[in-house]
């Protein structure tokens, strides 16, 4: 089953990217024609597909899923504690790949806002050396 929504994702993706390309019809055929000599998605396998995808993307197709785009909003409790991140990283023109950088070689977990309180408290603090580095 999840096989078979992997590849409906995979056909989506070929479809968007023939509207991103503006192909019409013939077009859209004699391209996958000649990129995997066959004429239809329904008849080719997830490997092709992927190959039709590459070849769309060299073409200037953004195909993309929209899950990693945004963050999904912290809780409540955490809050302050990312806020005082942020301000400490403005500070000093620092991007947030850094706190995330931080918090993964300290705590082995990729983004901040996945960090626990205390585990935020720590973040600061280690932010806070930096910041009194820098003044002296």
């Amino acid at each position: 089953m999840q096989n078979d929504s992997y590849r409906k994702n995979l056909i989506a993706k070929v479809h968007i990217g023939k509207s991103q390309l503006k192909m019409d019809e013939e077009t859209y055929r004699t391209f996958l024609m000649n990129a995997v000599n066959k004429t239809s998605c329904k008849a080719m396998s997830n490997t092709e597909l992927n190959q039709v995808l590459d070849l769309m993307a060299q073409r200037g197709a953004k195909v993309r899923s929209n899950f990693w785009g945004n963050r999904p909003s912290p809780a409540k409790a955490k809050k302050p504690y990312l806020a005082k991140i942020t301000a400490l990283l403005a500070k000093h023109n620092l991007t947030p790949q850094y706190a995330d950088a931080i918090g993964k070689k300290a705590f082995g977990i990729e983004f901040i806002d996945w960090l626990a309180v205390w585990q935020l408290k720590k973040v600061i603090q280690m932010l806070s050396v930096y910041d009194n580095k820098k003044k002296l």
